[in-house]
């Protein structure tokens, strides 16, 4: 004789959507209603919320956007004392079945979002495109973060921004900055080779924006080759770039790349082109597969 025994999961299972008017008024409660701006602004982030979640046997998926923060799930239902929660990529959340649905909770909050089962059979469109749109920005943030260090090829463009054929070598590595008002934030380091030329572009976390140089102006960076020696470069400032210095015929950085497999210690403080600025910029970077990619540019 077969004994079953049902599953927590059995009795939640499809669609459920977000009860918008129980999240309005459980937030209303939290902030009260003093301030008529602010609540203004909560309803209308309730409004474009989007919280749909389907579970099929022992897994859940979908997704809570509300007030610019976005939680993905794609998880299976575990139990725990009797509890079920799913786990996204930072949080545990509690799944607690009532009368009106399902509470939905992080297990670090008094307050969960109440969800109600809907007829439909699926997550809608919306929701599976804004799953993919995700996925994809995370495969992309994925690749990124591997390549970190690595060279590869770019192609330059020409007026148009149409690719000339012609490619160049580049890696990108993270840094940090400090200047007087900010203690070491992380930043991203371009490095370029044109011919034998080598120049750094800095951006900032979210590689969105360039970090702002001094403008037509030399100055001078420091480097640390691998047996602790340290030398001083001439370097030139120009739109936001900084480069080995044309007039300079020995490329430290430059050389070291062409023959060296051990890494360097960079230092660019703006301090030395302008006493305007008190920026400091410090990373490594090292030849790694620049043979490779030299060999693909120069075909």
């Amino acid at each position: 004789m077969v004994s079953c025994q049902s599953s927590p999961t059995d009795k939640i299972q499809g669609v459920f959507n977000a009860d918008k008017a129980s999240i309005k008024t459980m937030m209303k409660e939290e902030m009260g209603n003093d301030n008529a701006f602010a609540s203004a602004l909560l309803d209308k982030a309730i409004e474009n919320a989007v919280i749909e979640f389907k579970i099929s046997g022992d897994s859940i998926n979908g997704l809570m956007f509300l007030a610019g923060q976005t939680t993905i799930l794609s998880s299976k239902i575990q139990v725990r004392n009797d509890s079920m929660f799913a786990q996204s990529e930072n949080s545990e959340f509690y799944l607690i079945p009532n009368q009106q649905g399902l509470l939905f909770k992080n297990k670090n909050s008094e307050q969960g979002v109440q969800l109600v089962k809907s007829d439909q059979q699926d997550i809608s469109s919306d929701t599976k495109e804004a799953l993919k749109n995700l996925a994809q920005k995370e495969k992309e943030l994925k690749e990124f973060n591997d390549n970190l260090g690595k060279w590869q090829k770019g192609n330059f463009v020409d007026e148009f921004g149409d690719k000339t054929g012609k490619g160049y070598p580049y890696s990108v590595v993270r840094g940090e900055h400090e200047n007087s008002s900010v203690i070491k934030s992380d930043v991203f380091v371009k490095t370029a080779i044109d011919g034998e030329s080598l120049y750094f572009q800095i951006f900032n976390s979210s590689m969105t924006m360039k970090e702002n140089f001094p403008d037509s102006e030399f100055g001078t960076i420091k480097i640390k080759f691998p047996n602790g020696e340290v030398k001083t470069e001439k370097v030139f400032f120009y739109q936001n770039t900084v480069s080995e210095s044309p007039d300079d015929k020995n490329k430290l950085i430059y050389n070291h790349l062409m023959s060296d497999n051990d890494e360097l210690k960079i230092l660019i403080d703006l301090g030395t082109a302008s006493r305007y600025y008190s920026d400091k910029y410090q990373f490594t970077i090292s030849k790694n597969n620049l043979d490779e990619i030299l060999a693909e540019t120069n075909k």
